[in-house]
């Protein structure tokens, strides 16, 4: 899997090992951005993240935040590997996306 566009285009991510995870793919993720349109500055929440891609996405978009919820810890340990890779700056929420809901305000 890659970054589709911004200022990480091309670069590899990495996603959690298993069928339990099914990763958004790149053309996919590209079609939802233009539809989504421009996220500058945006503060972005992916839910039930996965390995991030959706997230990640937005950052190398310019998003301004993100924020991964993910219940799996491999997962979780995916999606901080892939934004050191890629030098972004995240938090990474490893709880069940309900329960973060149900407590953010």
């Amino acid at each position: 899997m890659r970054i589709v566009a911004g200022s990480r285009r091309g670069h590899r991510i990495a996603a959690p090992k298993g069928t339990h995870t099914r990763p958004t793919s790149d053309r996919v993720r590209e079609n939802a951005f233009n539809l989504i349109g421009p996220v500058d500055g945006a503060a972005v929440l992916d839910l039930y993240a996965g390995s991030g891609a959706m997230g990640l996405e937005a950052l190398s978009r310019g998003a301004e935040s993100a924020v991964f919820v993910e219940s799996d810890r491999e997962a979780c340990r995916v999606i901080n590997a892939n934004l050191d890779k890629l030098r972004l700056n995240a938090t990474v929420l490893c709880s069940d996306a309900v329960r973060v809901l149900s407590t953010e305000r």
